[in-house]
């Protein structure tokens, strides 16, 4: 299969992906917060963001595995690429139990804290019940998705976690309508994703001959810089699971509803944007020891492509977002989510943190984990020092704040790191055609904000064609941006 036709489907099936995870988010907390509140909403929401935490105990062992199985699997030498998987899986086993005794620990913990707004049995059952799907993925799956994402093969993780997240919209929604406990819901939530790693398993066996994961103890694979990327890992769920954990304990389960609604939002824009690197780290992993000058091509090319695309996202979402936020929470009255100051602060940070995309894929696919792990420590340090001074300042806002500071570093430096240090490239153009994005973002919503505020918008219909509208208009200046720079010479 070429490599146009692997980058197709991956992107393809990612999109799919994020297409239903988003209709899922944007479906089922509306029906939460109006059925059992937004208490229930945000006590949600943060017992994610602290599981999140607990997935630390991977150590590192996926992206540690993923860059070792490149070697393997381009040299067709199935000997190492299952001593490989053995040595991941026999750690995610060892991580898996350790999780398990701590999501223990988290869900008495939490039931503690949040005793005052809602049951402690329920909070503490919830968090057990939302767990074990992890717990299943750390003994059946780690180790096959590290193979799948090696091979190229990411269009069949996202192609089958698509399906089951479909299975689970429907199902969660039949069961919040028709009166069951949020227990109930979250245990059928549970079930169905369970059941994917019998999907994982049966087409990795499939389609993998001679694949053995037994694990030699007297001859093992010993997996470069695992530490290192346990390192990246920890400062990435600090940074990104940090405001929810630390709304909830300085502030409410309320503030961390409010929160988590643009939070919701926000993510799928994320999500849609991570689409287009779907599969292009195995691609750059494959490429750069093999044809370094291809891949600075390919590199250029993608990261002109990407930052023009997140252009034209994120001005439609500047100026699409507030009426959005009026019909999505049109029935949202226990708590104020019109919350203009949180919406601008998103915005912005949502540019800068996705602008690191590119690089951090190029970053990743060199396995660069040691040399960069000075600056992830650096970020998360800045986040989390600014965020808990923030945070009793300004609230929520504070959060977001920290996060602005934190990623403008981290995202020049990671730029600067790619171009110099990976690709040999001059670091100025890139940065130059971020300034030139960020300038044409700012110009179009300034442009577009008043004719669209003068648009009455009553329901999703509405909203959609005034979309549609929007999206074609705001594509108009990318679209004559990427034709002047997509086919100019690398530097």
């Amino acid at each position: 299969m070429s490599t146009r036709a692997v980058i197709l489907k991956n992107i393809s099936a990612n999109l799919l992906l994020q297409l239903i995870t988003a209709l899922g988010g944007f479906i089922l907390p509306p029906l939460i917060v109006v059925t059992y509140g937004s208490a229930t909403n945000g006590m949600l929401a943060s017992v994610k963001q602290f599981i999140a935490y607990l997935t630390l105990l991977e150590a590192g062992i996926g992206a540690a595995a993923i860059v070792a199985l490149y070697q393997a699997l381009t040299a067709h030498d199935n000997q190492l690429r299952n001593r490989i998987l053995a040595a991941a899986h026999h750690f995610y086993r060892i991580s898996g139990s350790l999780f398990a005794v701590a999501l223990v620990v988290l869900a008495t913990l939490f039931a503690w804290l949040t005793r005052h707004e809602i049951s402690a049995n329920l909070t503490f059952c919830i968090v057990l019940v939302m767990g074990a799907v992890n717990i299943l993925d750390f003994f059946f799956f780690g180790s096959y998705r590290a193979l799948l994402t090696a091979d190229q093969k990411t269009y069949i993780i996202s192609s089958i976690q698509a399906v089951s997240i479909f299975a689970n919209i429907a199902v969660c929604y039949w069961l919040i309508r028709a009166g069951y406990s949020i227990l109930s819901v979250q245990t059928a939530s549970t079930l169905i994703q369970a059941a994917k790693f019998l999907l994982y398993r049966r087409y990795v066996r499939h389609h993998y001959s001679g694949l053995n994961q037994h694990y030699d103890k007297h001859h093992p694979y010993h997996l470069q810089q695992t530490w290192d990327a346990l390192t990246h890992q920890l400062t990435g769920l600090l940074i990104f699971s940090s405001p929810l954990v630390l709304i909830s304990l300085f502030l409410s389960l309320k503030d961390a509803s409010i929160y988590a609604v643009y939070a919701l939002i926000f993510g799928a824009i994320k999500m849609a944007l991570q689409s287009l690197s779907q599969g292009m780290q195995a691609i750059f992993g494959h490429s750069l020891s093999t044809n370094p000058a291809q891949t600075r091509h390919n590199f250029c090319r993608y990261n002109r492509l990407f930052m023009c695309f997140l252009g034209w996202v994120y001005t439609c979402t500047g100026l699409l977002l507030a009426p959005f936020i009026q019909l999505y929470t049109h029935n949202m009255t226990d708590a104020n989510y019109h919350q203009p100051l949180l919406a601008i602060l998103f915005l912005f940070v949502g540019i800068i943190e996705n602008s690191r995309i590119p690089a951090m894929t190029i970053i990743m696919a060199a396995g660069r984990y040691k040399a960069t792990k000075p600056q992830a420590l650096l970020e998360a340090g800045i986040n989390i020092t600014c965020s808990l001074c923030f945070i009793q300042i300004w609230g929520s806002a504070g959060i977001l704040l920290a996060a602005l500071i934190s990623f403008l570093y981290r995202s020049t430096e990671m730029l600067h790191y790619s171009c110099r240090h990976i690709l040999s490239l001059s670091f100025s153009r890139p940065l130059i055609l971020w300034l030139v994005i960020f300038i044409t973002i700012a110009v179009a919503i300034s442009i577009g904000w008043q004719p669209i505020s003068n648009i009455s918008v009553h329901n999703y219909l509405d909203w959609i064609k005034l979309s549609l509208i929007t999206g074609l208009i705001a594509a108009l200046p990318f679209s004559f941006l990427l034709l002047l720079i997509y086919r100019r010479p690398v530097q």
